[in-house]
């Protein structure tokens, strides 16, 4: 079966992929309890990223630093439980996610400043101030969605749509 997403990330310039540790790709199963998109699930079984890979706005992670930066590292240590599954992440040190509760697995970008889990979700617009407890239901309406999918994510990725948004952005259209 032909892959979209390995294909993509065999594509990028200057990337090294290596065959997935057993230990890793457990770890990542234990994370997300196996609620994988099948797509993801396939590419990283078999191979991962070496180092981190850069494409547009986005940063693809291997297993290693993906376990991290949902078990150590904010925001994703805190999007984690609320089920988004950090993959990836933006030039800004933005979370890109997909949805987990979700079978078709949306992909979000959570921002670092927004959605640190540290605090509720707070941002000035129009003069008035706004104060969101942070919780799944205020992460899903405040972070945009990239894709109603994962598959429809990496159909773009595909497409050369790899843009991201600023928290500026993500402000102004709530």
């Amino acid at each position: 079966m032909n892959n979209p997403f390995i294909s993509f990330l065999e594509s990028l310039e200057e990337i090294t992929l290596e065959i997935s540790s057993d230990d890793a790709v457990q770890k990542i199963r234990e994370l997300t309890a196996d609620r994988l998109p099948a797509m993801f699930l396939e590419t990283y079984a078999a191979s991962a990223p070496k180092d981190d890979a850069e494409f547009g706005d986005y940063v693809f992670y291997g297993l290693d630093r993906m376990i991290d930066e949902n078990t150590d590292y904010v925001p994703g240590a805190n999007l984690l439980p609320l089920g988004l599954f950090t993959f990836a992440s933006t030039f800004d040190g933005d979370c890109i996610c997909f949805d987990m509760t979700d079978p078709k697995f949306p992909v979000y970008q959570c921002s670092h400043t927004l959605h640190n889990g540290e605090d509720d979700i707070c941002y000035s617009k129009n003069e008035k101030f706004f104060e969101l407890p942070f919780n799944y239901e205020n992460v899903v309406k405040t972070a945009p969605r990239l894709a109603d999918s994962f598959d429809e994510f990496v159909s773009h990725l595909l497409d050369g749509n790899n843009e991201s948004y600023s928290v500026t952005d993500m402000i102004g259209r709530l």
